[in-house]
């Protein structure tokens, strides 16, 4: 009785072990197994990645690999994340961005919380930021601009307003150009209270000298031009699509070719 209580002890042991191996949190945030950055690179975005960590709960991985051995790259991203010790809280919130090199694909996977917090249309805006930087072989400035992002995405969620497609979007920036304006009134408020000695002048005579100006001729002309391109919105749709990872997680996700 008393051997087998042990041995039972000793599986239970074992399991628990197993299981803490599997799903304690990896400090790990960057892994270039594909080797496009530098070792200096890579601890820049270390710092900046785990700093997200930090501020915001959610965990935040990137992956680079010289091929998926024939899996499906977001079977890859999301079995990574799951059965490496990825994810925050109850819920295994975080990110993983996964860039193939050999089959010049990328695969984001979302976990937990971040589900929410990138949504569809989201996932959408943030990496048509990012593609081009990896297009032109330029990862390190792609992936600092991919954390620089997330950073935003996150704020926003945090706020109760997570940036989606429709309204919600839409008063994110309303806000911002709200809360810019107050700040360059109160700016000029201030500017304006330390000139004491200015006094308004009904026109710019006061300040030429008589005889000292003769305008000979004048003409408009236009020096520069600017036209704004807005993509139209394939769908209505808003939120975040889900899959099943082979953990049993939910995860939801988007991916392409770069």
């Amino acid at each position: 009785m008393k051997k087998t209580f042990i041995i039972t002890l000793c599986l239970l042991m074992t399991l628990l072990a197993l299981h803490t191996s599997v799903f304690a949190t990896n400090d790990t945030k960057v892994v270039d197994n594909a080797d496009i950055l530098t070792e200096s690179q890579v601890a820049n975005l270390e710092k900046e990645a785990r700093s997200l960590v930090a501020e915001h709960s959610m965990d935040v991985v990137i992956l680079t690999v010289l091929g998926t051995n024939g899996e499906d790259i977001m079977d890859l991203a999301d079995d990574y994340f799951d059965y490496n010790g990825y994810g925050i809280g109850s819920k295994d919130s975080g990110v993983i961005l996964v860039l193939d090199m050999s089959g010049r694909e990328w695969w984001l996977s979302t976990c937990g919380d971040t589900i929410d917090a990138l949504t569809d249309y989201g996932q959408e805006k943030l990496m048509d930021e990012v593609i081009p930087y990896f297009s032109d072989g330029n990862y390190y400035d792609g992936f600092r601009t991919y954390l620089a992002q997330l950073d935003v995405y996150f704020d926003a969620y945090e706020r109760g307003t997570p940036i989606d497609r429709g309204t919600n979007y839409f008063l994110i920036v309303a806000v911002a150009l709200v809360v810019g304006a107050l700040v360059g009134w109160i700016t000029i408020l201030m500017m304006k209270s330390g000139m004491k000695t200015t006094r308004p002048q009904s026109g710019a005579s006061e300040y030429i000298e008589e005889g000292s100006f003769q305008l000979v001729g004048q003409r408009d002309i236009y020096l520069y031009s600017h036209t704004s391109k807005v993509k139209k919105a394939e769908s209505s749709s808003s939120g975040s699509s889900t899959h099943r990872s082979s953990s049993g997680r939910s995860h939801g996700g988007s991916g392409g070719r770069f």
